[in-house]
């Protein structure tokens, strides 16, 4: 039996609520449906489901979304 190691990338999302204004830009940007809205705050919906786009951090005009690629680990 082969096995073939498969690069796997994981993305944290993460919001600082105290500056997020609830303007849904970024919920309607992201491309995966990672972000939702939760008592008119963003937060994160689906974190493994997150590609790394940083279209919401990108767009967001408070700065209150960053995303950091937390592993490049292998996975066999």
């Amino acid at each position: 039996m082969y096995t073939m190691a498969v690069k796997a990338r994981k993305y944290e999302v993460i919001i600082n609520t105290n500056w997020c204004k609830g303007c849904l830009i970024c919920v309607a940007l992201c491309p995966k449906n990672v972000l939702a809205m939760q008592k008119a705050k963003a937060y994160v919906a689906d974190p493994e489901a997150c590609t790394g786009c940083q279209l919401c951090e990108i767009y967001c005009p408070d700065f209150a979304i960053t995303v950091h690629n937390v592993s490049d680990a292998h996975v066999e």
